[in-house]
């Protein structure tokens, strides 16, 4: 019996970050693609139905936390691990499917998180 892989995208504008963590987490047996773009990165939640986003809240072109609701308001059981490099911003949304890191980030963190929350 085959299980799919659970599907992460990663929405970040540092390239290096997006390569790097992607290629880790596949090591982990996870189909992960990446966008450096707000909108690019919803328009392929959107698209592709990840299991968990992980958004940056910088983006170029907009908040990737404010944007993470987009993708809820399509998928509202995707899991969302919000990153930012400021330890003062605010985490104020307590939905059991919002989670929080701070950068630097640890790929063990992020599986962490997705073990625990994967039935």
């Amino acid at each position: 019996m085959s299980t799919d892989p659970i599907k992460i995208i990663i929405i970040d504008d540092e390239p290096d970050l997006c390569f790097l963590l992607s290629g880790m987490l596949r090591s982990y047996g996870y189909q992960v693609s990446y966008f450096h773009t707000l909108q690019s990165g919803i328009e392929g939640a959107v698209a592709d139905r990840p299991d968990w986003v992980i958004v940056d809240n910088n983006l170029p072109d907009g908040l990737g936390w404010e944007g993470a609701n987009e993708i809820l308001k399509t998928h509202e059981d995707t899991h969302i691990i919000k990153i930012s490099a400021n330890p003062d911003s605010p985490r104020t949304d307590n939905r059991y499917n919002i989670h929080y890191l701070i950068k630097p980030i640890k790929v063990q963190s992020i599986v962490e998180l997705i073990d625990r929350h994967t039935g």
